[in-house]
């Protein structure tokens, strides 16, 4: 065995070794909430506040509202409740009012426990309140005419006998992630070639790549009267529209408290926007410039990037209007902005890995330009764009955080509102890196291998 061979052999053991040990010590799920949930039966409408706290102490800020409309039908109620949460008080707005609540459950990550109303009654202090009947499967209970509620200390010992799991489905994450890890990292090292070669022509050829990308957005607009003004004219007006339809049409409130639809709306939006025209401009490249892809000492290569960096200078103007649309609602950037770049980062890199396969294949299936198109419109609502993650329950959430734009998405929104750092999402953040480069080493592959072909295509 060569020096040479043996040399990358112990670096890429020591990247694997070092990759498990930063994983098996930091890629934890975060804690999930417990869920609650139970049926409830009404003769009148009125609503019921949840407040949790670790020491007794209420406040609007830490509390949940469901609201009871049809009268006399049963309706499954859910709660989410933090899990170092030790008081719970539930205030019931319904006036003299008599309520039948059934099929009581607490649950964590796909475990279920039933919850004894007549056990659970030793730690519930009622105020207001008259408890009719209950029995090991419901509880009757009779509302006062104002002021009722039920405060209840939670059980240390059930919370600990649904949580016991948690360590079991840590350490079975941790090893797929690291078996996923491991793969990636074998085959970048082990057949670098194609990668390598790719990116280190996009870095060598970074001059040419930004003049290029000047001149395409200067030259798409050219002729018009408004010129590059046509660039924001839609994105706005499509913004002021789904707003208008949404937050007035059909009602819609933001998810998050004290902060208006419009900015919770715009921040989900706009990178959506920058990555289904990048998508789209990139994948048409090669055609658009087929009198460059015909000349043979010409780097084809930076083509996609060229038509992504042009969408990117319209995508940062919008991030601009982010930020002074916040400004005037009286919501300032904290110092969370500074990671929007980073999140930035990860959906340049996520479009220009799948522009490679797309732009490369197009010329073969020229069909394929008309099936992203479809795909963009569907993906636009199967992303939580509009709605929120949070109507998904906890079981099939991991279904819709498969969408890599999801991670980018939800981290605008952490960025400018929940004020949550990348690292806090580790799980995820590895999850959509693996993805990245699973999807850049098969771009590379794919468009190296059709090349050669692409000029007698055109």
């Amino acid at each position: 065995m060569s020096k040479r061979k043996t040399i990358k052999i112990a670096i890429m053991l020591l990247l694997i070794v070092v990759t498990n040990i930063l994983i098996f010590k930091y890629a934890n799920l975060r804690d999930s909430n417990i869920v609650l949930r139970f049926n409830l039966v009404s003769d009148k409408t009125g609503s019921i506040q949840m407040l949790f706290s670790k020491e007794e102490k209420w406040g609007e800020g830490n509390s949940q509202i469901i609201n009871y409309i049809d009268v006399g039908t049963n309706e499954e109620v859910v709660f989410s409740i933090p899990q170092d949460t030790n008081n719970l008080k539930f205030v019931i707005d319904y006036p003299s009012a008599n309520l039948l609540i059934s099929d009581l459950k607490l649950s964590y990550i796909g475990k279920n426990i039933d919850i004894n109303p007549n056990s659970a009654s030793d730690n519930l202090i009622v105020t207001n309140i008259e408890i009719k009947d209950i029995t090991d499967s419901y509880a009757s209970i009779n509302s006062g005419e104002k002021d009722s509620f039920i405060t209840y200390k939670f059980d240390n010992n059930l919370k600990m006998l649904l949580t016991s799991h948690k360590n079991n489905i840590n350490y079975v994450y941790k090893f797929v992630i690291c078996s996923l890890v491991n793969i990636v990292l074998f085959v970048l090292l082990k057949k670098p070639t194609s990668i390598f070669i790719l990116y280190k022509d996009l870095y060598n050829s970074r001059k040419l790549i930004w003049n290029l990308a000047k001149n395409d957005f200067k030259t798409k607009y050219a002729g018009s009267y408004l010129g590059i003004i046509w660039a924001f004219i839609q994105p706005i007006i499509t913004i002021l529209v789904y707003w208008f339809v949404f937050e007035f049409g059909l009602k819609s409130s933001s998810p998050v408290k004290n902060i208006p639809f419009i900015l919770w709306f715009a921040t989900g939006l706009i990178p959506w926007f920058f990555f289904s025209d990048a998508i789209m401009y990139a994948t048409n490249c090669l055609i658009e410039y087929s009198y460059l892809v015909k000349k043979v000492v010409f780097k084809i290569s930076v083509l996609p990037i060229v038509k992504i960096i042009s969408a990117l200078f319209v995508h940062l103007v919008f991030i601009g209007f982010v930020v002074i649309l916040y400004c005037l609602y009286g919501h300032y950037p904290k110092i969370y902005i500074i990671q929007l770049p980073y999140y930035l980062f990860c959906m340049f890199m996520i479009i220009l890995a799948m522009s490679y396969i797309t732009s490369a294949i197009v010329l073969f299936f020229k069909d394929l330009g008309q099936i992203i198109s479809i795909f963009l419109q569907v993906g636009m609502w199967m992303t939580p764009i509009m709605w929120s993650y949070t109507i998904i329950p906890d079981k099939y959430l991991w279904i819709l955080k498969l969408n890599p734009m999801f991670y980018v998405v939800e981290g605008y929104r952490d960025t400018f509102i929940n004020y949550i750092w990348f690292w806090d999402k580790i799980f995820q953040t590895i999850y959509f890196w693996i993805i990245s480069l699973i999807i850049m080493g098969i771009g590379a592959l794919v468009f190296k291998r059709l090349k050669p072909h692409f000029a007698d295509v055109l």
